[in-house]
């Protein structure tokens, strides 16, 4: 059975922005990202296996609308530590039963 991750991706040159997303596999999507930068400075921040992954990623970013300086596309000016507790607390949510 393939895994469900949420994740957080940033990249130095771009301070204080970070990507959440989804993905089935962390170490692919994080060498899909280096090859868009010839310095490969994409991190993975932090990730957790959420077994609703893609509805928990729709949730974070309608939570992060509220706390984002600026929003550009998929990416947010955010703190990273605020951006971790999202993820937490979707999966919080959802192992206390209001995911299912």
């Amino acid at each position: 059975m393939k895994s469900k991750y949420l994740y957080i991706i940033t990249n130095p040159v771009y301070p204080g922005w970070v990507k959440v997303g989804t993905t089935w596999n962390l170490d692919e999507r994080l060498h899909v990202y280096q090859t868009g930068d010839p310095f490969r400075k994409y991190k993975l921040e932090y990730s957790l296996y959420h077994p609703r992954f893609r509805e928990a990623e729709k949730k974070i970013k309608e939570v992060m609308k509220y706390f984002a300086l600026e929003i550009k596309g998929e990416w947010y000016c955010i703190n990273l530590e605020m951006a971790k507790s999202r993820l937490d607390e979707q999966l919080q949510d959802y192992n206390n039963g209001e995911g299912h």
